[in-house]
């Protein structure tokens, strides 16, 4: 097991619970275009917000009008600011460890940082936020913990990801980091998935 000098979290679905919610929103704003906007939705998990746009106006057979995206995006802060809930347990556990970490997702600078606020936890990650935004190709393509890493000097080959999509972990094992892939309902049985971000100790 290598040595890990810093520890990658993705935001959505591993720091903050907004999967379902950006889930439930985007396949009921898909409804009115398509039949199958539940699959459509699901397959965009963990994509950033222009590929998902590119992703899903490739499977339409007409173009979303202009004010789609701009609507959704509206109505998803909206409800990642009033929804989120803090998790006292996870703040504990970031506080507690004895790795530098930061925060490198799929989504824009002000959906990170909203999240983050709402979750209470946006102080412990200030100067080592990561976003799509920052780089030519979200994921799966790694440059966005490419440049978490090379932000804080450490070699790929010492970082540890947390992700909890295809797109994420795919991402990871592409920059040469160790990848846990962090499923709550999860078997537990497949190598190098937990079921638990605590579990995650057990790899430093």
């Amino acid at each position: 097991m290598p040595n890990i000098d810093l520890i990658i979290f993705d935001c959505d679905g591993v720091l903050v619970d907004s999967e379902p919610l950006a889930h439930a929103l985007l396949t009921q704003a898909l409804r009115p275009y398509c039949v199958d906007a539940e699959s459509l939705s699901a397959a965009c998990t963990g994509r950033s917000y222009p590929d998902t746009q590119q992703f899903i106006n490739a499977r339409l057979d007409a173009p979303l009008p202009p004010e789609f995206w701009d609507a959704l995006q509206a109505e998803t802060l909206k409800s990642l600011a009033t929804d989120l809930l803090p998790d006292p347990e996870l703040r504990a556990l970031l506080a507690g460890l004895q790795r530098p970490f930061c925060v490198a997702s799929s989504g824009a600078h002000d959906k990170i940082r909203l999240s983050l606020r709402a979750a209470n936890l946006l102080d412990l990650f200030e100067g080592q936020i990561f976003s799509a935004e920052d780089v030519a190709q979200g994921k799966p393509a790694p440059d966005v913990f490419l440049l978490a890493a090379k932000h804080n000097i450490v070699d790929p080959s010492q970082c540890l990801v947390i992700e909890d999509s295809g797109p994420g972990v795919a991402a990871g094992q592409a920059a040469g980091m160790t990848t846990l892939q962090y499923l709550p309902g999860g078997d537990g049985k497949q190598a190098n998935q937990i079921q638990q971000l605590s579990e995650l100790l057990q790899w430093l």
